[in-house]
């Protein structure tokens, strides 16, 4: 069991690898890159710089955790950036089910942990990116992890873009993979602000998990163009109970 949920979190890890090394293999493959992605071998010009700031909670009667970090990504080439990532998490534990980080930790109520990962990103397509990354905790947590993030906008000429997006997290310390989906369209959209909606949730498996626990509800998002600053907002039910997560960003960007 340990062993596939190690290749789910992996697969995203390894498609990286591949596509980081597949263009330089052999000469056809290198052509079949040139064609598909012009440019692929240039330094991109200006480079972009871009950090992004980020928090948010989670709340239900079971747990709950609040977060926040900073990530900076320096592009590459145009399909290739190097990011690192910074996050501090406060975890309160409850009763019954309880946080993937800390199995039968209820007699310790408050874990404080910071976590630092460093990782590449892809543009697959426009529109298209697949982060992965690998990293370590430090303090209440002494985990090391992998983590891939895939997101996807389809349509985006159409009047009602949707977006996809995947992140799936493997934990070595506890054995735990935490994985998230999430499903949004943009309801409205105007020349300075959208307003998405959606449904999203996530699922544990292994570890010290008998069976695969989870929860899902409906999400809704804003983001404000001119600040680059989005919120985003999902509540419903699953193994913890009743739910409620909220999560903030503020993006800055310069070329260089």
């Amino acid at each position: 069991m340990a062993k596939n949920r190690i290749s789910l979190a992996g697969a995203m890890l390894m498609l990286g690898f591949v596509l980081s090394t597949f263009a330089i293999a052999t000469p056809a493959h290198a052509q079949w890159f040139e064609d598909t992605y012009p440019g692929f071998y240039s330094l991109q010009t200006p480079g972009l710089f871009q950090t992004t700031l980020f928090g948010g909670g989670y709340i239900s009667d079971k747990y709950g955790v609040l977060q926040e970090g900073v990530q900076a990504e320096q592009s590459v080439t145009p399909y290739i950036g190097v990011f690192g990532r910074a996050t501090g998490y406060q975890l309160w534990i409850g009763n019954g089910f309880e946080s993937p980080l800390a199995p039968g930790s209820g007699s310790f109520p408050r874990l404080n942990f910071g976590r630092f990962q460093g990782g590449l990103d892809f543009t697959l397509l426009p529109g298209t990116h697949l982060y992965v990354s690998a990293g370590h905790d430090v303090a209440d947590s002494d985990a090391t992890v992998i983590e891939g993030d895939f997101s996807s906008w389809l349509w985006l000429h159409s009047q009602h873009p949707i977006n996809a997006s995947f992140s799936t997290i493997y934990d070595w310390q506890n054995g735990v993979e935490s994985s998230e989906i999430d499903l949004e369209t943009i309801l409205l959209s105007t020349e300075k602000y959208m307003i998405l909606g959606g449904i999203g949730g996530a699922m544990y498996f292994g570890g010290f998990l008998s069976n695969a626990q989870g929860q899902g509800g409906p999400d809704l998002g804003f983001y404000y163009r001119p600040w680059q600053l989005g919120v985003s907002a999902q509540a419903g039910y699953g193994n913890a109970h009743q739910y409620g997560q909220i999560s903030m960003y503020k993006q800055l960007s310069w070329f260089e």
